[in-house]
C-alpha cells in the first residue's frame, strides 16, 4: 500500500513540475507572455509585440525584441513599410549600442536595401557586432562572415626583434621598444576578433577588426570592403593600418 501511495503523490508531483518547467521553458524559448493555473493545471502562451529598441531616422522601421536576463534582447523583429518578419541573432541591451538601421543600395539594382548593425558583446577590450541585409521584399541576403575572412588573409608572431604581421602578402614589423605591453604581458602571438565593427560606408559594406598583442593593448585596424556577386555579399582583400604610434 505504501508503495502505492509512493507512486501516486511522485506522479502529481511529476505534473506539477511539468507544468511549471512548460512556462518556463515558453518565456526563455518563445518570448511569449506565460501564465499558469494551478486548479486546470494549464499554461496560457500569449503572443507579445515585443520593446521598441530601435528605429530609422525617419521613423518608418522599427525593431522589437524580448528582454532576456542574459542583458540582451533576442527574438528580434523588424516592421517596415514593405515587410514584417523575425530576424536571428540578438542584442545588447545598453541602449546606447541599440541596433543600427540602415537603408541604402547596396547591390546597385536601384532600389535600397535594410542593412541591420547588432551589437552583440562590448567592454574592455571587446566590441563585436554581426550584420543583416534585407531587400525590399524582406528576404535576406547572404554576407560572409567578416571574422572567418580576416584569419584567411591574417597571420603575425613575436620574435627577439619584435612583431611581425602579414595581410595578403604585404609584411609588417613593430620592434618591441614600440609595445606598451610588457614582454611578459604579450599574448603567444597576435589574435584579432574581439573587435569587430561592420558599417556602411560612402554606399559601400565594410568590416573593421583590431589586431590585438595583449590583453590592453591594439596595434592597428584590419579592413575590407564587400563585394555584391552572385546574390551575395563577398568579403574583399584586407588591407592593415597600424596606429601611428606603431608605425616606423
Amino acid at each position: 500500500m505504501f508503495y502505492k501511495k509512493w507512486i501516486i503523490a511522485a506522479s502529481a508531483a511529476a505534473v506539477v513540475l511539468s507544468g511549471t518547467t512548460i512556462m518556463a521553458l515558453a518565456k526563455e524559448s518563445f518570448g511569449k507572455d506565460v501564465t499558469y493555473d494551478e486548479k486546470s493545471n494549464t499554461v496560457s502562451v500569449n503572443q507579445t509585440s515585443g520593446t521598441l529598441i530601435s528605429e530609422s531616422e525617419d521613423q518608418t522601421i522599427h525593431i522589437t525584441g524580448n528582454q532576456t536576463e542574459l542583458g540582451t534582447y533576442d527574438h528580434l523583429h523588424i516592421q517596415t513599410p514593405f515587410f514584417s518578419r523575425s530576424i536571428p541573432g540578438y542584442n545588447v541591451t545598453n541602449p546606447s549600442y541599440a541596433p543600427q538601421i540602415i537603408t541604402q543600395d547596396l547591390t546597385g539594382d536601384g532600389r535600397k536595401e535594410v542593412i541591420i548593425i547588432l551589437t552583440t558583446g562590448y567592454g574592455t577590450g571587446v566590441y563585436r557586432t554581426s550584420v543583416l541585409v534585407y531587400n525590399k521584399e524582406g528576404e535576406a541576403i547572404p554576407v560572409e562572415d567578416a571574422h572567418t575572412a580576416f584569419l584567411k588573409q591574417f597571420s603575425g608572431s613575436f620574435n627577439e626583434k619584435g612583431l611581425n604581421l602579414s595581410v595578403q602578402g604585404s609584411h609588417y614589423t613593430v620592434p618591441l621598444a614600440s609595445l606598451m605591453s610588457a614582454k611578459e604581458q604579450l599574448d603567444a602571438q597576435p589574435s584579432i576578433g574581439s573587435i569587430l565593427q561592420y558599417a556602411v560606408e560612402d554606399g559601400v559594406l565594410t568590416a573593421t577588426t583590431a589586431v590585438q598583442v595583449s590583453p590592453a593593448e591594439f596595434v592597428g585596424d584590419l579592413k575590407l570592403k564587400y563585394i555584391f556577386k552572385n546574390g551575395l555579399f563577398q568579403a574583399g582583400n584586407a588591407s592593415l593600418e597600424l596606429y601611428p604610434e606603431y608605425r616606423s
